[in-house]
């Protein structure tokens, strides 16, 4: 039977038009736009399996509103539409497989599908991002541990991709790296370091971009909204990072591989897909890839939805210059959506988050 999927979207400053193509692309699926209006207020959208999330949060890149965004959109699903499965995208995100291909692995065996790293027990992942994860970040200690996370790896580092973000790889040479080192690993004591992670509650790092069952989001709903949770994370450098990753490690779903293939990372930034990468993404096991052009006519999205996710979704000229009509206006309080992927109802077969 069809499973019933929901796709959140976080937007802000993208293109209509490029969220009105990812839309259509993932019909018939019910696709609920966060969109934060303060920074793009004309906003029109009209595909027919497009809700907007009401009373959206502000976001903004390495803030935690784009955290507090995503959660709000999870506790506003888990409220109003009868879903079984979840998956959130960026506006930049696309298809790279046919949807029914999708439909059929999420109807198997793993209750979320991510990928993460144990910041803990990883020292490429304690000594490149562990500063982020102990410390405030506009706090001393965070500078200081900062300063000597990069004067552990020195100007020959190496690099490890995996996870959909990067790592720095290797140590340098001489005592500083030593010390750095030393001094991460007696902050990660909870005693020393003054934060919530301990054996039963560890931090994990990895791509934000996840998909879960219900379950499983209601479980991560529920922890987002404990106060310990949520101002420690609320105090992090791009907690999503670590926030996401965590809470659903110390859900303990059965895990399933990340459905993204993401672009290699430019600092801290994807790069994109052209046209030169599509051999790589038809070559993927991926559903999903980010990130691609904010330009619905770019070449390499044309080409990626023709041949690989084999849709019809619209060109640019079929655009519609409408507002949304007023039942789908973000601040409206909407009805319960009950019927998913509009197919038969899905029975699944997952066990409860604990």
């Amino acid at each position: 039977m069809r499973p019933r999927i929901v796709f959140l979207v976080m937007s802000a400053v993208s293109k209509p038009a490029t969220i009105e193509q990812l839309a259509r692309a993932l019909a018939p699926h019910l696709v609920l736009v966060h969109h934060d209006f303060s920074q793009t207020p004309n906003f029109p959208l009209t595909a027919p399996n497009v809700r907007f999330v009401p009373n959206p949060k502000q976001t903004g890149w390495a803030v935690f509103g784009f955290v507090e965004g995503i959660f709000h959109s999870l506790q506003y699903a888990m409220a109003n539409i009868d879903f079984d499965y979840l998956q959130l995208l960026s506006p930049t995100c696309l298809p790279i497989k046919p949807l029914e291909q999708f439909e059929a692995h999420v109807s198997g065996g793993a209750d979320a599908h991510f990928d993460c790293i144990d910041l803990l027990g990883d020292r490429d992942a304690l000594m490149s991002v562990g500063y982020r994860a102990l410390t405030p970040e506009r706090s001393f200690r965070h500078r200081v541990v900062r300063f000597l996370s990069l004067s552990y790896f020195g100007a020959t580092s190496g690099r490890r991709d995996e996870a959909g973000i990067w790592l720095r790889s290797g140590a340098g040479r001489g005592v500083m790296p030593w010390i750095a080192f030393a001094t991460v690993k007696a902050l990660s004591r909870p005693w020393i370091g003054r934060h919530i992670f301990d054996e039963s509650f560890r931090p994990y790092y990895g791509t934000t971009w996840f998909g879960a069952r219900r379950n499983v989001i209601g479980g991560m709903v529920d922890m987002f909204s404990r106060p310990a949770v949520h101002d420690y994370f609320s105090r992090l450098r791009i907690s999503d990072e670590f926030l996401i990753p965590t809470l659903l490690m110390h859900l303990g779903p059965r895990k399933g591989p990340m459905n993204h293939f993401i672009q290699k990372y430019d600092d801290a930034h994807p790069g994109e897909f052209h046209e030169e990468h599509f051999e790589q993404l038809r070559r993927s096991d991926a559903f999903f890839a980010r990130k691609f052009a904010d330009n619905p006519a770019a070449p390499a999205r044309v080409k990626v939805l023709r041949e690989l996710a084999a849709t019809d979704a619209f060109t640019p000229s079929d655009l519609p210059l409408a507002s949304p009509p007023p039942a789908r206006a973000p601040q409206e309080d909407i009805r319960k959506e009950t019927s998913g992927a509009r197919g038969t109802p899905w029975v699944s077969p997952s066990r409860p988050a604990t």
